[in-house]
C-alpha cells in the first residue's frame, strides 16, 4: 500500500510538473530543397580556362566546357550539365524563448556533405546576438539567375553583393547588422610580368608551397568586418553596405624574409522596387581587391591584388558592377525575368596597366506548377570581353553559353 501511495504521489508530481516543461520546450521546423541543373553548356575557342572551366581560378560561374589547342588550332566546347545543385540543403530551425537558431548541411554536386549554416541567437531586447556560420551582413541578392554550373544561383558570381557563410560574432538590431567574420583565404596573384595574366592558367599563391620557394605564410590579425543597413521607403527596398579585411602574405626568398601586406574592401548599394506585376532590381558595388576582401567572387582578372615577391612591387585591382534585373509576374506561379550585368576590373599603376570588363545577359521564365514545386529554364551569355594590356595587344576571352533548367523541389 505505501509503494502504491509513492506512485501516485509521484504521477501527480510529474503531471503537475508538465506545464513548466511545456514552457521550456523548443520548437523545431525542419526543411529541406533538392535542386538540380540541367543544361547544355557551350565556351569558344579564346575562353580561357582559369575563367569558365570548373577547377580553375574561380569557385562559381563555371562549367566542364573547356576551350582546346590543337597544335595551331584552337577549338571550343560543348557539354551537357546534369548536377545535384550546390545549395541543395536540409535543415532545421529551432526556437526557445529568447534563444533560437539554425542547422542546415548542403549537398554538392560530388556528393559531399558541408555545413551551410549552424548559429545560435539571442534576443536581448533592443537586438539580438548571432554566433556561429551565417551568412554576413554584406549581402543583397537581386537577380534569379543560375548562370553555368547551376552551382549557388540568385547571380553569385555575377557581380552580386554577396561575402559568403562564414563564422561570425554579428550584432543584429533591426535592418543594421555589425559583424566580425572569420576572413575568406583568398591570396594574391603572383605573375613574372602583367603578361602573365594571358596565360590560360594564372598562377594563384598556395599557401601549400614549400619554405624557400616563395609564399610560406598568411598572417591575419583581426577578423574582416562587415556592416549593412536595410529599410523600406515607398515601393521599394533599399540597402547600403561595405566589407573589409586586411592581412600580410609572407615570402621566402633567397632565404629572406619578404612581407605584403594586402587589404580588400568593398561598398555597395542595391534596391527591390515594385509597381503592380512589375518589379525592378539593381546593385551597384565599388571595390579595392574585392576577392581579396571576401566580397567577390568576382568573376574577372583584376579583382585581386598583384604582387611579385622578386621586385616586391604590389598593385592593387579597382572593381565596379553593377546589375539590372527586370521582371513581371505573369500569373501567381509564372514570372519573367531577365536581367544585365556588368563588371570591370582594372589595374593602373607605372608598372602595370590592365583592364578587363564582361557582360552578362540571361532570361529565365519561373513556373510552378504546384505548391513548393519549381521548374526554372534559362538563357545566358557570358561575354569575357578581352583583357587590355599597356603596350601589348589586346587579348580576347570570347563568350560561354548556357541554355539550362533549375528544378527544385522544397519540403
Amino acid at each position: 500500500m505505501k509503494k502504491l501511495f509513492i506512485l501516485v504521489l509521484a504521477l501527480v508530481m510529474a503531471f503537475a510538473a508538465l506545464p513548466a516543461f511545456a514552457q521550456d520546450k523548443a520548437d523545431w521546423a525542419f526543411y529541406g530543397s533538392v535542386r538540380m541543373w540541367t543544361a547544355w553548356e557551350s565556351v569558344d575557342s579564346d575562353t580561357p580556362a582559369a575563367l569558365s572551366n570548373r577547377g580553375g581560378f574561380f569557385p562559381v560561374a563555371v562549367t566542364d566546357a573547356k576551350a582546346l589547342t590543337f597544335g595551331t588550332e584552337a577549338k571550343g566546347d560543348d557539354e551537357i550539365a546534369w548536377l545535384m545543385q550546390g545549395n541543395s540543403r536540409f535543415g532545421a530551425k529551432v526556437k526557445w524563448g529568447n534563444v533560437g537558431g539554425a542547422v542546415e548541411y548542403g549537398h554538392s554536386a560530388g556528393n559531399a556533405l558541408y555545413t551551410r549554416l549552424l548559429y545560435g541567437t539571442w534576443n536581448f531586447g533592443s537586438g539580438t546576438l548571432l554566433v556561429g556560420q551565417d551568412y554576413g551582413p554584406y549581402f543583397y541578392l537581386v537577380s534569379g539567375l543560375c548562370g553555368p554550373g547551376g552551382e549557388e544561383c540568385n547571380g553569385i558570381g555575377f557581380g552580386s553583393i554577396y561575402s559568403g557563410r562564414t563564422p561570425q560574432l554579428k550584432l543584429i538590431f533591426g535592418g543594421l547588422q555589425v559583424a566580425l567574420k572569420q576572413p575568406r583565404l583568398t591570396s594574391s596573384f603572383q605573375p613574372t610580368t602583367a603578361a602573365t595574366l594571358t596565360a590560360q592558367t594564372p598562377l594563384l599563391v598556395s599557401n601549400q608551397a614549400t619554405a624557400g620557394t616563395g609564399y610560406v605564410d598568411r598572417d591575419q590579425t583581426l577578423p574582416t568586418l562587415e556592416a549593412s543597413y536595410t529599410f523600406n521607403a515607398g515601393p521599394g527596398q533599399f540597402f547600403i553596405g561595405g566589407i573589409w579585411n586586411q592581412y600580410t602574405e609572407v615570402y621566402n626568398i633567397a632565404n629572406a624574409e619578404r612581407e605584403n601586406d594586402v587589404t580588400g574592401w568593398a561598398l555597395g548599394a542595391g534596391t527591390k522596387l515594385a509597381f503592380g506585376p512589375f518589379y525592378v532590381n539593381a546593385t551597384f558595388q565599388y571595390a579595392t581587391n574585392p576577392n581579396n576582401s571576401g566580397s567577390g567572387p568576382a568573376t574577372l582578372y583584376p579583382s585581386v591584388q598583384l604582387y611579385n615577391p622578386a621586385t616586391d612591387q604590389s598593385e592593387d585591382a579597382d572593381y565596379l558592377a553593377a546589375q539590372l534585373i527586370l521582371g513581371f509576374k505573369l500569373t501567381d506561379s509564372m514570372q519573367l525575368e531577365g536581367g544585365i550585368i556588368w563588371q570591370n576590373g582594372q589595374i593602373d599603376s607605372d608598372d602595370v596597366n590592365v583592364d578587363q570588363t564582361t557582360w552578362t545577359y540571361y532570361i529565365g521564365f519561373g513556373w510552378s506548377p504546384a505548391k513548393n514545386v519549381f521548374i526554372v529554364p534559362e538563357f545566358g551569355i557570358v561575354d569575357y570581353n578581352k583583357l587590355e594590356l599597356e603596350n601589348e595587344e589586346d587579348v580576347s576571352f570570347g563568350k560561354m553559353t548556357w541554355f539550362g533548367i533549375k528544378w527544385q523541389i522544397n519540403f
